[in-house]
């Protein structure tokens, strides 16, 4: 120690204080001489190495030593934090001005060294003890954290309480954030309009690792609970999740809806509530439970929507789950709607097993499951078994559904089972339905990116006394009576436009049935292009029908040609119609080849009206 004209300094080596080594200790005061009985201080200079790092701050004293009374205040060379005490008190008052975080984590671990931002308040620390405590609200913002690129935090603003222990290393706080934005991998949260507030418990476990429990809530819309586990490296498991949302509108609108739209499910709409809980172990999932409460949900792109549904779906990953049930007023999956129903099942480790037989009232007729079993849900092929059958249902409402030429007649039969292989689902065996008063077998069905994008399908249909009437007079292309059978091998269809067929379809002569052709199908048929048939300019156009023989057309589609053939081809002639009785009449095609989409452009765009 030295004392000079003007004031005093002194140094220590070391001092041990609060667990806490402090080493080469300086101190000088600009203004006081006198030491001893009485010395005080404003405004004097500290310096210190704490833990490698040296501080420097500024100093008020006030020491009595007759009496052992004295009182200090530290405040540092910026004035971002005041500290204050005196020998009445074990507590420290720390007071924080707009302080800048980076400054309490220098020597920190790495990942915490990331952290930015700024606190103002008051807290409480005891030296006896040894916590500390706000004293007053601890306001927060700028706060910045780059843990990864999918995990950021950007400008948080706040306020804070918090409660820490440093013997029994546990920490309680309660944070309000109404400012700033973060990322969490696909989670997107802005705060100014989403704001929440997070109660944290956290305790140090025998493995060193803190054991986090924290409560989020956005009053408006939901509650999240997890259990986390931290360890030394920053590192982190999260056990268990739970959230409870019970207005899912407000929840889509802020949060959900930026996560369905990574996944093709954007601009959702949702209203009603429901419940989430998730248990992990290592990452993995060991338990998924989601129940609903009059939850509402519609996706227009996806041609997806459940009105009024209730219950709730139970997954054990490791063991036998309890049975799973629910129940909609409406429901619509890939445009079909399903009136009010319900449905039980059990989906226990990888497996899913519809219980019981099921009907679903789908538009006027019905869908009945009698078995649906899934295997190996989580490896790229699905096992499946399923017996279905459809009882009649419409085929003008499912037209008119799905945008297509409103087709007489109904759709009914049975569905055979299928595997999922990737974005593939393949059907096992035939598919048997009943279609315009005929039988339609579809083989080698196989649906690949169904509800994705450019889905592809690919299958080989034969068909056998289509009723030609109800078909012509779905297309409005002028009546034709009579049977038609035929197949379409190789057919794929390419993002809904076909783009490869092996066609051949022919009129069968049946007992008791009438083989006519109208006029203005033959006119029809004609303006297509390279066929010769049309009668409305000669003394034939006063008949309205005329009798067939036997009709018979062929296509092989490739690179957009079509490669036409029919009855008697002879180089580049065919016929489509064959006439009989009198008057009689063929339609002769001359051109052999012909572009898809012009052909398919004329047929839809033919004058069939007049």
């Amino acid at each position: 120690m030295k004392t000079q004209e003007g004031g005093v300094s002194f140094k220590l080596a070391e001092l041990d204080v609060a667990g806490y080594q402090l080493r080469n200790i300086n101190y000088s005061c600009p203004q006081a001489l006198l030491i001893y009985p009485q010395h005080q201080c404003n405004n004097a200079l500290i310096a210190m190495d704490l833990n490698g790092q040296n501080y420097q701050v500024n100093l008020d004293t006030a020491l009595n030593f007759h009496d052992e009374t004295w009182q200090v205040q530290l405040s540092s060379l910026n004035d971002q934090i005041k500290v204050a005490t005196h020998a009445l008190s074990k507590d420290i008052k720390i007071s924080l001005y707009n302080s800048d975080v980076v400054d309490f984590f220098k020597n920190a671990s790495p990942a915490l060294q990331k952290l930015s931002g700024q606190l103002s308040g008051e807290l409480l620390a005891n030296t006896k003890t040894l916590t500390l405590i706000s004293d007053s609200q601890i306001n927060f913002q700028g706060f910045n954290y780059e843990h990864s690129d999918d995990v950021v935090l950007f400008g948080l603003g706040g306020h804070l309480d918090l409660d820490l222990d440093i013997i029994s290393q546990t920490l309680d706080a309660n944070i309000h954030i109404n400012s700033g934005e973060m990322l969490f991998n696909e989670l997107y949260v802005d705060y100014s309009k989403f704001p929440v507030d997070v109660k944290i418990s956290a305790s140090l476990n025998e493995n060193f690792d803190y054991q986090i429990e924290t409560k989020i809530v956005n009053q408006q819309s939901m509650s999240l609970q997890t259990k986390l586990f931290l360890n030394q490296q920053f590192e982190w498991d999260v056990p268990e999740v739970a959230i409870k949302v019970h207005d899912s509108h407000h929840f889509n609108q802020q949060i959900l809806n930026s996560i369905l739209g990574i996944y093709g499910f954007g601009s959702s709409q949702m209203s009603g509530g429901f419940e989430v809980l998730l248990q992990m172990k290592q990452g993995q999932f060991q338990f998924a439970q989601a129940k609903f409460n009059d939850y509402y949900a519609l996706n227009n792109k996806r041609k997806i929507q459940v009105d009024a549904l209730n219950g709730q779906v139970i997954w054990d990953f490791t063991a036998e789950s309890d049975n799973s049930q629910l129940d909609w007023q409406t429901l619509l999956f890939a445009g079909m709607p399903v009136k009010a129903s319900q449905v039980t099942f059990n989906v226990s480790k990888d497996q899913f097993k519809l219980l019981g037989k099921h009907e679903f009232p789908v538009f006027d007729g019905t869908i009945i499951l009698k078995e649906l079993v899934a295997e190996s849900l989580f490896s790229e092929s699905i096992d499946m078994a399923m017996n279905a059958t459809v009882l009649p249902i419409s085929l003008k409402l499912i037209t008119e559904k799905l945008n297509w030429p409103a087709m007489s007649g109904t759709i009914s039969g049975d569905l055979p089972g299928l595997v999922k292989k990737g974005s593939v689902i393949e059907f096992l065996g035939a598919l048997n339905m009943s279609v315009f008063q005929g039988k339609m077998v579809v083989n080698n069905l196989s649906l690949e990116r169904l509800f994705g994008v450019a889905p592809v399908i690919a299958a080989d249909v034969a068909f056998e006394q289509f009723d030609l009437a109800l078909l012509t007079e779905t297309f409005g292309f002028g009546q034709i009576t009579g049977k038609l059978s035929g197949v379409v091998n190789e057919l794929r269809i390419t993002n809904w436009k076909t783009d490869r067929l092996d066609a051949h379809v022919y009129t069968v002569k049946t007992k008791g049935v009438k083989q006519t052709i109208s006029q203005r199908a033959i006119d029809n048929i004609s303006s297509l292009g390279g066929i010769k048939g049309a009668i409305s300019k000669t003394f034939l156009r006063f008949f309205d029908d005329f009798g067939y023989k036997r009709i018979e057309l062929s296509c092989k589609l490739h690179n957009s040609v079509c490669q036409i053939g029919g009855l008697k081809n002879q180089g580049n002639q065919f016929v489509i119609v064959e006439g009989g009785g009198i008057p009689k009449i063929n339609i002769v095609g001359f051109v052999r080849t012909i572009n898809w989409e012009e052909f398919i452009s004329r047929l839809l765009n033919a004058n069939y009206d007049n």
